[in-house]
């Protein structure tokens, strides 16, 4: 009895002790709690939504080299944003009336080309889509400012980022100049003098386009203006008409013709045909001297000026349709077509000159020839009447084919009658 007690009491003992040591604190002791790791996981992939797919159309001049070169552009951007299509589309002729009456139907491009002398009216039938947010203010500070500001609105809302821009200068033929003992003219008195003394022998001083886009330095230079402080047209200003009898005297004389008078289509071919010793034409006709008279020995001057020194600006931008389905997408693809590198294909290309400033050294670099035309950038008057434009330069072009051909019509009297027209065109939009 005293044996089976003894052992009882042993039992209990351990089994004390057994309880002890499982309920203590020595964690070396106990289970590790469950850890659920990477590998236990399925693992989710992450997948990013696919872009919806947007087609945009660009319309451009029909000029093969010009096509080549948005073509390009459009695929670099392609390239870039594989979720977008660009459709380049050429218009052949009058790209501006084809607009319009596209614009009738609601079935015009995304993206065009919009020049000076056509914005005015474009913004006022509400066709153009603002742009402000396509350029950042690095981007505008690398525009010259008049570039920009011939694209704004009343409201200086920006309805077209230029992408090149032209001026004019005067253009004289080298060995002429030599062989006459001359230097190119400073003044209207220069080229007054320089034109007579090269005339003859089957040679005029100049060949002249008599119309307001080659006549309008003239007006400016004299202290004239084409438009009022209120933005009106003001063709019969006393310091135009003023400027237009020396530009006409020119021709009464003998120094100057017309190409047509010349028996020629344009200026160009009269210059590259040595019929004219000088001549005053934009930096488009270096790309023709170049294919036409390739040998020829030409020089390149600011055009002669009597108060002030005056040019004429000729741009050209990418604007919006306001009916396009995808704003967006388009002003990014014409912030992207007026970048710094799309602008250096501009600046290799010589079609013209680039409308940012940063790229200007390496496009005179490669074409030194441009260079008096950029220099004309600050003083260049821009080929632009409002709203209408067309009606300005129609009635410009009449009055001065009449005094041209008329020896009993007057500068005034058909200065006068053009601005009366011009006036009753206003008053009726």
């Amino acid at each position: 009895m005293k044996m089976f007690k003894k052992c009882m009491s042993l039992l209990l003992v351990c089994a004390v002790s057994i309880v002890s040591v499982g309920c203590g604190n020595d964690t070396s002791q106990t289970t590790p709690a469950s850890v659920t790791t990477n590998d236990d996981k399925e693992k989710e992939e992450v997948v990013t939504p696919a872009k919806e797919q947007v087609t945009l159309t660009i319309a451009t001049y029909a000029d093969p080299l010009e096509v080549d070169l948005v073509t390009a552009q459009a695929s670099a951007y392609m390239k870039e944003n594989p979720h977008v299509k660009l459709v380049v589309e050429p218009i052949a002729g009058d790209i501006w009336e084809t607009l319009k009456i596209r614009m009738v139907a609601n079935d015009e491009p995304d993206i065009f080309y919009m020049d000076l002398f056509q914005v005015a009216q474009f913004i006022d039938t509400n066709k153009l889509a603002p742009l402000d947010e396509a350029l950042s203010a690095a981007d505008i500070a690398d525009f010259e400012p008049a570039l920009l500001d011939a694209f704004r609105g009343p409201d200086g809302t920006l309805y077209g980022v230029p992408k090149d821009f032209s001026t004019l200068a005067l253009y004289y033929n080298v060995e002429m100049f030599e062989d006459a003992g001359l230097t190119p003219p400073e003044t209207w008195d220069d080229l007054e003098k320089t034109a007579q003394a090269l005339t003859g022998n089957g040679v005029v001083g100049l060949t002249l386009q008599n119309g307001i886009d080659r006549v309008q330095p003239f007006f400016y230079s004299n202290g004239g203006s084409m438009m009022s402080d209120d933005g009106l047209p003001t063709f019969n200003n006393p310091k135009n008409i003023e400027a237009y009898e020396y530009w006409i005297g020119l021709f009464e004389a003998g120094y100057a013709k017309t190409p047509q008078q010349l028996g020629v289509n344009w200026t160009g071919d009269a210059f590259t045909m040595d019929m004219a010793a000088m001549t005053i034409e934009g930096n488009w006709m270096i790309q023709a001297l170049m294919e036409q008279a390739p040998d020829m020995e030409y020089g390149v001057v600011p055009i002669p000026y009597k108060e002030v020194p005056a040019s004429m600006q000729f741009t050209v931008a990418y604007s919006m349709s306001n009916n396009t389905d995808n704003p967006d997408v388009a002003r990014d693809v014409i912030r992207f077509l007026t970048d710094t590198n799309q602008q250096m294909l501009i600046a290799e290309s010589g079609r013209a000159i680039p409308s940012r400033n940063s790229t200007l050294i390496t496009f005179l670099e490669n074409w030194p020839d441009y260079k008096v035309f950029v220099e004309q950038a600050p003083i260049a008057s821009e080929f632009n009447y409002g709203i209408i434009s067309a009606t300005v330069v129609d009635e410009a072009a009449k009055a001065m084919e009449r005094i041209l051909l008329d020896p009993n019509s007057t500068v005034q009297g058909a200065f006068d009658a053009a601005q009366e027209n011009i006036d009753k065109a206003l008053a009726n939009q």
